[in-house]
């Protein structure tokens, strides 16, 4: 560990820290310091997690969500990024430091609504990428939202769990969870996402060359998009883990499969790889995902998902 952990701060983290409370960056790192600091549920990463991603993301997380806890009431916190960066690692680090912090805190994917696998596969039915859920249109929003506010009003949340490999990898609904949190994060690859009038919705935006069908698709898909607006309006405050380029998660998706297939033996066919690869580019114009206008933090991160510079909006 460096003797100075601010050596490691990337662009904008004093700035961040300020509107979280910290005007001293040193008395914010003395507080968690106290708590465990880089060590604080540090087993729940893989063995490379770098110091650097713990104080430039990690950690400023988990402040975000000291706030939002001491402001009272129940809190939204949404997290978007591109499928592959590690948020899904993030947020069960968040969970289990929370836990030792004896906070309550709950994390839902928006994948976790999806329908139920007779349903899915009727909607995600005819889209050209063969993807079988992911996209809009394969999710309970209702659900999601009745789940939510019912939380807000009683203190319990009740949500189903999504298991992706059941039905030979289509997936399914597996259980019901019920718990109580004080706050929860709501994590998803399209999280935020609006409808942009700044672009034509069929423009090529990141030379990827569309087939005709994709065009069509993607114009279908952008139809969807307002229907998740009232959902995204119940986030309280959303953080973008903004990839270098649109083309990001090909790199992202194949180290986490090729991950996953070392540590669990399970392999994912290379042709299933590119088709969602493939659907993540082209489902919606690259400046809607790259550019969240609803974000409060904006975390870019490079291929190698390093941390470039955090900003708020």
């Amino acid at each position: 560990m460096a003797l100075d952990p601010f050596q490691l701060a990337p662009k904008g983290l004093p700035l961040l820290l300020e509107s979280l409370g910290w005007s001293d960056p040193e008395l914010w790192w003395s507080h968690w310091q106290q708590r465990g600091g880089f060590e604080l549920a540090r087993r729940v990463w893989p063995a490379e997690v770098k110091d650097e991603w713990l104080l430039g993301v990690a950690l400023p997380l988990l402040s975000q969500a000291e706030s939002l806890l001491e402001m009272g009431g129940r809190s939204l916190l949404g997290l978007s990024a591109l499928p592959g960066c590690g948020k899904t690692t993030l947020c069960d680090w968040l969970v289990q430091a929370s836990s030792e912090l004896g906070w309550s805190i709950d994390v839902l994917s928006i994948d976790d609504f999806y329908w139920p696998g007779p349903e899915l596969d009727r909607r995600m039915a005819g889209n050209p990428w063969g993807v079988p859920r992911a996209i809009p249109g394969s999710h309970d929003l209702e659900l999601m939202a009745t789940a939510l506010d019912q939380w807000r009003e009683t203190g319990v949340l009740y949500a189903p769990r999504f298991d992706k490999a059941l039905r030979q990898g289509r997936g399914d609904r597996s259980e019901w969870v019920r718990s109580t949190p004080d706050l929860v994060v709501l994590e998803g690859w399209f999280v935020g996402v609006l409808v942009s009038d700044q672009l034509p919705s069929v423009q090529n935006t990141h030379q990827l060359e569309l087939t005709t069908e994709e065009l069509v698709y993607r114009e279908q898909l952008i139809q969807l998009l307002p229907d998740y607006a009232p959902l995204w309006d119940r986030i309280d405050k959303l953080w973008h883990l903004k990839a270098q380029s649109g083309t990001s998660s090909r790199l992202w998706k194949k180290q986490q499969v090729d991950t996953q297939a070392k540590t669990t033996g399970v392999h994912v066919p290379q042709a299933a790889l590119r088709n969602f690869v493939r659907m993540i580019e082209a489902a919606f114009p690259v400046s809607w995902l790259q550019d969240l206008h609803r974000s409060d933090v904006v975390i870019d991160l490079t291929n190698q998902r390093a941390v470039r510079e955090i900003t708020l909006k």
